[in-house]
């Protein structure tokens, strides 16, 4: 009896000890859960605390960038003009912009502006576009000879369609061709000079790349540290640019001569194959322009054979100027130029230069005499030929390292002429034509 009691005894304390280790290992495996749960809550409880100062505007980088960036300073620019109606003021730095990706978009903006547009329309539709993108010593005969009827922008851009249809109407009649009467003024209307020249330049500037100004009249590397008037210069340059490309993406391609291509030059000359349209594209506007040349139009004269990428040209050879363009003493004029005589080489021999100068004021009182008939009449501008002669253009002190061309002493237009002088010449028109150079020279206060 007592053996079955403690038997009973004994496994009560075994099942109460067992249960209790039972209770004991689910109280050891509930806790670490149900302290990872309150762990998780109490981050996502907290997350919010830590993403809020993030997106908070106080500390946006771009606010405290636009704070802390200098009020550029002010420049007075005359009512009217590009500066002005743009706003130059109120752009960046040129180089900063372009560091930053945002210059095409700077611009863009400006373009939007009628006020803008029409001060650039206003400034370039004068231009001569032989002339916006040369450099010194190009396309001088456009610089130096006075036209009745000046060649510019305004002209291309007035008509390119009517144009087209003009030059195909012209080359359908028989008289119209480098094969007819020369000099025949009567052609300039009827064959529609000056349609082919516009045609030629229009497919030159806008299906060719010719809108792109490859030469600046004024450009500063970021390294150069330019004024904040170079740095608006450089912005207006490229306002131009960009006016222009506008005004070419509202020419109908189907104008470019390669679209029109066999038609227009079986009508021209015999069909020939070229190895690209490219190729086909340059011979084509010299062709035009050599036809519009021979049928009169003196501007389609005055281009001299084409410098690199720059516009077609060839006319020189057909009409009233030719003689003068195709000759020794124009080669003087232009070497004679204070550019090439700025630098150490050949140009800058002191006799070479006082010969050159010889040989061009020869051509001038040559070819500036009233004595010649009207319509072979040839007016120079003479505070252009002066400012060649006179005045030199430098290179950049980097460009010039580079190039590997030092300067030298220059002699003045004074000095050269006094030289002349003492050579005892008599001829009236040689003595008058020199009178004139130094006059204008003086008046332009470029003569010493």
């Amino acid at each position: 009896m007592r053996r079955t009691i403690g038997v009973r005894v004994w496994l009560w304390i075994v099942s109460v000890g067992l249960g209790l280790c039972v209770v004991f290992s689910v109280c050891v495996l509930l806790i670490p859960r149900d302290q990872a749960s309150l762990n998780s809550t109490a981050l996502a409880i907290s997350e919010p605390s830590i993403v809020v100062p993030s997106s908070s505007p106080r500390i946006d980088p771009v606010v405290t960038v636009v704070d802390t960036l200098p009020q550029l300073p002010q420049l007075d620019f005359p009512p009217g003009s590009v500066e002005e109606a743009c706003e130059l003021n109120e752009f960046p730095f040129y180089w900063v912009a372009y560091e930053e990706g945002t210059r095409g978009e700077v611009l863009s903006s400006a373009l939007e502006s009628v006020e803008c547009q029409r001060a650039l329309e206003n400034s370039i539709k004068t231009i001569n576009p032989y002339l916006w993108d040369a450099r010194t010593y190009e396309h001088r005969a456009f610089a130096f000879i006075v036209l009745d009827e000046h060649l510019s922008f305004e002209r291309i851009f007035f008509d390119p369609s009517g144009d087209l249809i003009r030059v195909q109407d012209a080359l359908s009649r028989p008289e119209c061709s480098l094969k007819g009467e020369k000099n025949n003024q009567e052609l300039k209307e009827i064959c529609h000079a000056e349609s082919f020249f516009n045609y030629a330049i229009i497919n030159h500037l806008c299906f060719g790349g010719g809108y792109i100004r490859r030469n600046w009249s004024e450009y500063y590397r970021a390294e150069d540290n330019p004024t904040l008037e170079q740095d608006r210069v450089m912005w207006t340059q490229r306002l131009e640019v960009a006016w222009l490309r506008e005004k070419c993406e509202k020419i109908d391609p189907k104008l470019k001569i390669t679209e029109i291509h066999p038609s227009l030059y079986e009508l021209m000359s015999s069909p020939r194959n070229f190895f690209d349209d490219f190729t086909m594209r340059l011979h084509t506007e010299e062709l035009l322009i050599k036809l519009a040349a021979h049928f009169g139009d003196d501007a389609a004269r005055l281009t001299e054979s084409r410098w690199g990428h720059g516009p077609p040209g060839g006319g020189y050879r057909f009409g009233r100027f030719a003689e003068l363009l195709d000759s020794k003493e124009w080669e003087s004029l232009i070497r004679a130029g204070a550019y090439w005589r700025a630098y150490d080489g050949k140009w800058s021999d002191r006799d070479l230069s006082i010969e050159n100068f010889l040989s061009a004021f020869n051509l001038l009182a040559n070819f500036d005499s009233p004595s010649r008939e009207q319509h072979d009449e040839i007016q120079f501008d003479w505070q252009a030929v002066v400012q060649h002669l006179c005045v030199p253009i430098y290179e950049r002190p980097v460009d010039e390292e580079q190039m590997g061309i030092k300067r030298v002493d220059l002699q003045s237009c004074k000095e050269i002429v006094h030289e002349i002088r003492q050579k005892g010449f008599t001829s009236a028109p040689l003595i008058r034509t020199l009178d004139k150079f130094e006059q204008v020279a003086l008046e332009l206060e470029v003569y010493e």
